[in-house]
């Protein structure tokens, strides 16, 4: 590799790098390679730069210089490597939201091969008021993109991995606690949706008594479900529920979209006789209303779906799926305030499920299993909180079975 430094005008230098021959595919024949950078400065300068990008093409870490912005690769890469079928619709939206409101308005006026771990430190200094979660968020986000600007050979090394005081949020016992509810809270809650109509009725107390994820319980069908031996077996989740287009298209109708579980894991797990009851009323009062909608119910098999009272007159959209921002939004809000019991996050009655298993003894492996965490070290890590009372009841049942009615006085 030789380079060649050439005055074009005062101030103003090129520099042509030689890198060899190729053949050219079309004709067959070896072709000289070059490649031309201006550069402005003294000529030591360029001199100086020009035997830089000389060792680097050498050690095989030259990239080609370019002027775009990180905001430009960004938008590139979100297009090119993250749009369905690449990723989930949900993962896309969340990248998208986080390109545009933030990490374009924050660092996309930079180039991108200008672009220095100092930047990134400043943008997370600079937005505190974020959480730490969401701060992480970003900041996976944009290295995902950098190292993807590597294999793109925009950039010989990203600049992500010398980040220090990455944000990592620091889940706490008290974090879950804060999260989580009371068996008698649990209760109460449960006594709220009576009033409720039957498909959210049983929605919640599937929730509570499979800790099955928000996306999952909306993507359950009664194909899923024996109700003769009380098992649902969870093998997807809702990724986007679809809707009725009401402009240029009005009345066209978008398909809902599934996709695996989040371990892309599928699990089966009991259920409680009360769950089993509320599942088959509900079962009933679901076929009547699709015999008396025939021509106009969207059957997907779905255990909760649209009903009357959430179509808003388009009929269209019976047997769609449920958004998933109502019952495990609006609705769940609505009955937090009405039981009276202490606010709490959907995924909460997740945490909920759990830490009532293991309060009540339930071996962990088998929380962990209902859960569908991918090992048991995740279950032990989450719900610590537990451990000691567990650890204190272990050991009271082991002295009673080594030491008989001692170990009890």
């Amino acid at each position: 590799m030789r380079g060649t430094v050439i005055r074009r005008y005062k101030g103003s230098y090129s520099i042509v790098l030689d890198l060899g021959y190729a053949v050219d595919a079309a004709t067959g024949k070896r072709k000289r390679q070059q490649k031309w950078i201006t550069f402005r400065g003294t000529k030591k300068q360029a001199e100086q730069h020009c035997n830089d990008l000389v060792g680097k093409a050498n050690r095989k870490e030259f990239v080609e210089p370019s002027k775009m912005t990180v905001g430009e690769w960004l938008d590139h890469w979100l297009d090119v490597a993250c749009k369905p079928p690449r990723r989930r619709p949900r993962t896309y939206e969340t990248y998208r939201s986080t390109v545009d409101q933030h990490l374009k308005p924050g660092l996309g006026h930079l180039r991108l091969q200008e672009l220095q771990a100092m930047h990134i430190e400043r943008y997370h200094a600079e937005r505190t008021h974020l959480s730490a979660g969401t701060r992480q968020l970003h900041q996976a986000v944009l290295t995902t993109a950098l190292k993807s600007a590597v294999k793109a050979r925009l950039l010989y090394r990203s600049v992500a991995a010398d980040v220090e005081g990455k944000p990592h949020p620091h889940r706490t016992a008290d974090d879950v606690i804060a999260n989580c509810w009371t068996a008698e809270e649990a209760r109460a809650f449960l006594a709220a949706t009576k009033t409720e109509p039957l498909q959210t009725r049983t929605f919640f107390a599937l929730a509570l008594d499979t800790g099955a994820r928000k996306g999952e319980l909306h993507g359950i069908r009664w194909d899923d479900i024996d109700l003769d031996t009380g098992t649902l077996r969870i093998v997807r989740q809702l990724e986007d529920p679809g809707k009725v287009r009401r402009r240029e298209h009005a009345g066209t109708k978008t398909e809902p979209a599934f996709g695996p579980t989040k371990t892309k894991r599928a699990r089966t797990v009991d259920l409680g006789p009360d769950t089993i009851r509320l599942l088959r009323e509900h079962k009933r009062a679901q076929a009547e209303l699709k015999m008396q909608n025939r021509t106009t119910y969207r059957d997907y098999g779905l255990v909760f779906a649209r009903e009357v009272r959430e179509t808003k007159n388009l009929m269209g959209e019976l047997g769609m799926p449920l958004p998933t921002s109502t019952l495990g939004g609006i609705v769940f809000k609505r009955l937090i305030a009405a039981a009276g019991v202490k606010r709490i996050t959907f995924h909460g009655l997740r945490h909920t499920c759990a830490t009532l298993l293991l309060n009540v003894g339930e071996p962990i492996k088998v929380v962990s299993e209902r859960l569908g965490h991918t090992n048991v070290m995740i279950t032990m890590n989450t719900y610590a909180h537990v451990m000691p009372g567990m650890q204190k009841a272990a050991a009271t049942r082991l002295g009673a079975l080594l030491h008989g009615e001692a170990a009890n006085g």
